[in-house]
């Protein structure tokens, strides 16, 4: 006998998830604990009988041969009688729960990251196309509603999202999920209700407020997770923790509405589990003094670290003086893309701010040459490096500002802006410094692992921050091989990479112009140390101007979201993901897509690296990256062709160029570089990429045009490529139609390489000159020059001519073997009298 259960006071996930399990597991029993939550007694009052399950009297436990558990991976939190089942009944597990102690461990377990159990067993009725009933879909809906919040809950997933939209396809009946979803509290639970409201103390902790209350009742009373959560909202509390005993049993029922409180250490050492906002354990036949107690010590413990604004501000700040002129600052405005400035004294202590707005204005009235200090603000709102994210949040709210400078010792440090708190607040959660760490154990290797944290002990030493970043830092997380180890750090690369090099030896190669560094273990692993920089273009498609920076606009000033992240690696932060441009998610969402609006205008290379990065990890440019570079196509034509011939190179090593020729022209990058829209045939692309040769490609585009040596001669960067133009103009005013032997061809091609030849069959679409090539390169070699000398021949330029006669007769098929050239050799020697 198989038998589907879930946990003991089962809510709508469990019961929703029961159900899907039944469909799943059609032979299965489905068994009910009869400690339920109100509203699903409520819910199973009305609807027991389209549900037909067994309550847990009606199951000869010894009889079981396969225990399906459902929202659930315990079997202590099911309530069955463990000591009764079989021992080796066999276990599958359906829970979205993080796996703790207590668990099991064996049989099958499919344990998904979700909202709700039941979002990835609707998940796979699909898989398998099983039909879904009206009331199969509110009853399942109700368990998705409920276990994420009405999806407000941070466990909530997209898929989640989905499941819902599927359900209401299939005719979830919103009005009756929302009747369940929220429950009226009847005279016994509200007594219950005031009791705890009563009974409680508030708990301070950094900037949290916690509420816990305890009662003790000689019966069992369910609801005590509706009444905890509407306890947490009644005294407006970041968590409240309800803590009762009744009968001989204490429940602890947990719920938190702030990100920085996560409930599941507190129930982990309860031997309990949930989520980090809704959790929850049972302890049979304890004292409540005794459970409060252990509460009370665990509290400080559930509460995260506050962010401050140490955490968030970027250093070092840019900052001017007071002489400057509004000229230099709006200058200085766009070089670095900001919008205000704190100004500071001849003791770079602090006075004033200046905003473009302030800039604007002096502008506008024609007075760029005064000086800064007439049109600041005095008396600049600043905070220390302890205020929390709240009081920055306050602080901004109060005053109307949108940056703050932040001071230690009356000194400025750094500075955060509106942008830096909404980024914050609308941080999407990533992967955690743990599962980070891992990733970089499995994609590096041993040796490399190791230095890179012995490099980032040694940054703490110095007191700097060092990261990760660039293409292997995107690589670790796609579990792609890259061993191209780039670091930047907060400070001077150069300066750093020389004490790598005292402290764990080899050699150091510095840049002074670029602040950077390169660092030659004793291993021979090469390691570019960079100082974290930013930039800006003069001019679009210049060569970019750079000034030291922080880490946040280091990443800024790269191509895409993708390339933007870093790894930080000092020790004691080792593993952090910086992502401030969600490229993270654009990697879930295969997306290529730049930083900001201007980047291909800067640099329009960047549109043919995003094309060469699509081709690479099969992605797609995203839609307003793609009207982007559409609009930055004709700024290509003001690059190099230096740069633009190395960007095709690294394109053509791809081994897709035939993918990204054709998404180049689409975006209309062709029409500007070499005059007009691409009509190539895919078969003479195909030929002339085999040669790996980046001008070709411009070669084989612009060939077809009547004006092609023109336009192709500025990427003739050499002078076998300039040979190679005058060589094929020359052979396009040679007769070939007429050439009907092999002999005749190659009296005519004999002078020129065969490279060329080949080049120029391809792209003139001469088939009959490949056949003559390749019949060329087969011929064997029948006659040499030491062969002609010792039929008494002096060596001169008729050895050329015999040679070449001898070649066309091969070609022609008249001479095939030594023995007939040599009769031939002797019959010419004997005809002529110049030899």
């Amino acid at each position: 006998m198989d038998v589907i259960v879930s946990h003991v006071n089962l809510d709508f996930d469990g019961l929703a998830s029961l159900l899907a399990a039944k469909k799943l597991h059609p032979d299965a029993r489905v068994a009910l604990t009869d400690k339920q939550h109100p509203t699903v007694k409520s819910f199973l009052a009305i609807y027991r009988d389209e549900l037909a399950f067994s309550s847990y009297n009606d199951i000869n436990w010894k009889e079981v041969q396969t225990l399906i558990l459902v929202d659930v991976a315990s079997l202590k939190r099911t309530g069955i009688p463990i000591l009764d089942l079989p021992p080796n009944v066999q276990t599958i597990v359906y829970d979205h729960h993080s796996p703790k102690d207590g668990d099991l461990s064996g049989g099958e377990r499919y344990i998904e990251p979700v909202g709700a159990t039941v979002t990835f067993l609707v998940e796979k009725l699909c898989e398998y196309d099983m039909s879904i009933t009206p009331f199969e879909a509110t009853l399942y809906g109700l368990g998705l509603y409920t276990d994420t919040g009405n999806f407000t809950y941070q466990q909530t997933t997209e898929r989640d999202l989905y499941i819902a939209a599927f359900l209401k396809q299939k005719k979830m009946d919103i009005s009756l999920v929302d009747r369940f979803s929220e429950q009226t509290l009847s005279i016994e639970e509200r007594q219950l209700f005031q009791t705890l409201f009563v009974n409680g103390q508030e708990y301070f902790d950094n900037g949290v407020t916690l509420f816990t209350t305890t009662h003790e009742q000689p019966s069992y009373q369910s609801g005590l997770a509706t009444l905890t959560r509407r306890l947490m909202e009644t005294t407006d509390s970041d968590a409240a923790i309800s803590i009762v005993k009744m009968k001989e049993h204490v429940y602890v029922v947990a719920r938190a509405s702030s990100d920085r409180v996560d409930l599941r250490k507190l129930m982990d050492s309860l031997g309990g589990g949930g989520h980090a906002q809704a959790a929850s354990a049972t302890l049979k036949k304890h004292d409540l003094d005794t459970v409060f107690q252990k509460v009370q010590q665990c509290l400080p413990a559930i509460v995260q670290p506050a962010l401050t604004a140490a955490d968030l501000m970027a250093t070092p700040v840019k900052f001017i003086s007071t002489d400057h002129s509004i000229d230099e600052v709006q200058n200085q405005m766009y070089q670095y893309g900001h919008t205000g400035f704190p100004v500071v004294d001849e003791d770079e202590y602090l006075v004033g701010i200046i905003s473009r707005r302030d800039v604007d204005k002096a502008t506008h009235h024609g007075l760029g040459h005064a000086p800064v200090k007439a049109y600041m603000s005095n008396d600049p709102i600043t905070l220390p490096t302890s205020a929390s994210l709240e009081e920055i949040q306050s602080t901004m709210m109060k005053h109307n500002i949108g940056r703050i400078p932040i001071l230690e010792n009356d000194k400025m440090v750094g500075i955060i802006s509106r942008s830096d708190v909404i980024a914050q607040l609308h941080k999407q959660d990533g992967e955690t410094m743990n599962e980070i760490v891992k990733k970089m154990k499995r994609q590096l290797p041993p040796a490399l692992y190791k230095l890179l944290f012995n490099i980032g002990t040694i940054a703490d030493q110095k007191g700097v921050n060092i990261y990760l970043i660039g293409g292997i830092v995107r690589d670790i997380l796609l579990h792609r091989s890259n061993e191209d180890i780039d670091i930047v750090i907060e400070g001077d690369g150069i300066a750093f990479a020389n004490e790598l090099a005292i402290q764990l030896g080899g050699k150091v190669k510095s840049h002074e112009k670029f602040g950077t560094a390169t660092w030659k273990t004793t291993e021979n692993v090469k390691i570019d140390i960079v100082t974290c920089r930013t930039e800006y273009y003069e001019a679009p498609a210049a060569l970019p101007n750079v000034r030291a920076s922080n880490i946040r606009e280091d990443l800024r000033r790269r191509d895409f979201t993708i390339n933007a992240m870093a790894i930080q690696i000092n020790k004691s932060h080792f593993g952090t993901l910086l992502d401030f441009f969600q490229g993270q998610e654009d990697m879930k969402q295969q997306k290529i897509r730049i930083l900001h609006t201007l980047s291909f205008i800067e640099d329009p290379t960047r549109i043919i690296r995003g094309v060469r990065f699509a081709l690479r990890f099969n992605y797609q440019l995203a839609e307003q990256t793609y009207k982007l570079a559409i609009d930055a196509a004709p700024m290509l034509q003001q690059v190099s062709s230096k740069r633009l011939l190395r960007e095709i190179e690294l394109l053509l090593k791809e081994g897709s160029i035939i993918d990204g020729i054709q998404m180049l022209d689409n975006i209309g990058v062709w029409s500007y570089l070499i005059g007009l829209k691409t009509n190539v045939l895919t078969a003479k692309l195909t030929d002339i990429v085999k040669l790996k040769d980046p001008f070709l490609i411009f070669l084989a585009l612009a060939y077809d045009h009547a004006d092609w040596e023109t336009i192709i001669q500025p990427y003739a960067l050499t002078s076998q490529h300039r040979t190679m133009i005058q060589q094929l103009g020359i052979m396009q005013h040679i007769d070939t139609e007429n050439l009907s032997y092999l002999s005749s061809i190659h009296q005519q091609f004999q002078p020129y390489q065969d490279e060329i030849v080949f080049i120029y069959a391809v792209l003139a679409n001469k088939r009959h000159l490949l056949t003559y090539l390749e019949k060329r390169k087969q011929l064997p070699i029948l006659l040499t020059g030491s062969d002609l000398i010792k039929k008494g021949l002096h060596p001169g330029p008729a050895f050329s001519d015999i040679l070449n006669q001898l070649t066309c007769l091969q070609l022609d098929g008249e001479i095939q073997t030594k023995d007939e050239a040599f009769q031939w050799l002797d019959s010419v020697k004997n005809k002529s009298q110049t030899f």
